[in-house]
Order: structure tokens, then sequence, then C-alpha cells
């Protein structure tokens, strides 16, 4: 899909950018800062649920829990599943349209974010091509002026809803690679591959 190419163009030519996440899922509300590094970096410090860290490279998914003192590690190597962790990065739009079939979700013009809400978005509906991804569909509104992600809604294989917010994005600030160097507390354990085996 055309306009979905250049959301990804968009992400490609992005060097960095920081953004406001608000995870829904249910009752259950996460936030966090997001950092992002061209080409494979990504870091989100949460405040809710405080001091939970997550990184992810091109090769591994890495989760710091502090309420189980656990560290979660994942390989993506060849795991698309985990990949799509960094879905507002160009990797993750990559996976995105060769997994999903892509379409305008009513139509190609701007339409509020929410009802009654004064910001407009282009909103793409995404339909898996197998039961193989962890979202069964996906709905993304695109601001469409920057052509950046302001939405991700999906509903997982178990017909779960869970909403990503990005707000206040802010694009090709400089962030110092430093930011996204993490080494979990020593005192806790770690679990390998806690998704799936990367082999498999």
């Amino acid at each position: 899909m055309r306009y979905f190419q250049a959301v990804s163009a968009q992400y490609k030519a992005i060097a960095d950018y920081t953004a406001n996440l608000v995870i829904s899922r249910g009752d259950r509300i996460q936030t966090a800062v997001v950092r992002y590094k061209s080409p494979n970096l990504l870091r989100l410090d949460f405040s809710n649920p405080e001091g939970m860290v997550i990184t992810v490279n091109d090769e591994k998914l890495k989760i710091w829990a502090p309420q189980y003192s656990v560290t979660f590690e994942q390989s993506l190597l060849g795991n698309n599943q985990g990949q799509l962790s960094m879905a507002t990065t160009p990797r993750g739009l990559e996976l995105m349209e060769k997994h999903y079939t892509i379409a305008y979700a009513d139509s190609p013009g701007p339409v509020p974010l929410d009802d009654g809400s004064n910001e407009m978005v282009i909103k793409l509906r995404l339909n898996w091509k197998s039961n193989n991804e962890g979202f069964r569909n996906l709905e993304l509104s695109i601001n469409p002026s920057l052509k950046t992600i302001r939405r991700i809604k999906g509903i997982t294989t178990t017909n779960e809803s869970i909403t990503f917010d990005f707000a206040d994005i802010v694009l090709n600030r400089g962030i110092p690679i430093t930011k996204f160097d993490y080494e979990s507390p020593p005192y806790g354990n770690t679990i390998d591959n806690f998704l799936l085996d990367p082999e498999n």
C-alpha cells in the first residue's frame, strides 16, 4: 500500500526520536518514555510499573521486571513475533507489510483520533495473512503531517485488545548512543528465550 510505504520511508529517514507511551490493556495502564535510535536501538523506561526497562536491538529483547527481580531475555534472530515489539521502527514496519494485508480503515482522508476529538489522523487497518503473528489485526493511526504513528490498536490471538498511544513525539534530537546502554541489577535472576526457542 502506497501510504503505508510512505510511513515506512519516513521512519527509515528518522535518526532518532523520543515519545511518551501509554499502553492500555483492559483496565491495566502502563506508561513509559520511548527512545529510538537508527538503525536498531529501542529503549522504554517505565514509570508504571515503576523501574521496568525494556531494551531492543536487532538481536535481543531484554526486559527488567523489578517487581520480580528478573531479567527476561529473548533472541530475536528469526523471531518475527518478537521483532514486532519494534513496531515503531523501520524493521517493525517491514514485518507488518510482509505479514499483514493493509488498507485504509474507512477512507484515505483524515478522521478524528477518537469520537469528538479535534486531533485528526489517517487510519489504516491491518489483517494477518496467517495465524503465526501475535495480533489478529491492527489499526494504525498516523499523524498526517509527520507521518509518524500516533496509536496502534491490536487484537491478540485470544481476542484481547491492546492500545499503544504515542504522544509528544520529538524527532532527530541527537540522542547519544549511551542512553541505550542498560545492565540489569546484579541481584536479579535471568530467564532466557521466554517467548520461544529462537531455533524453532
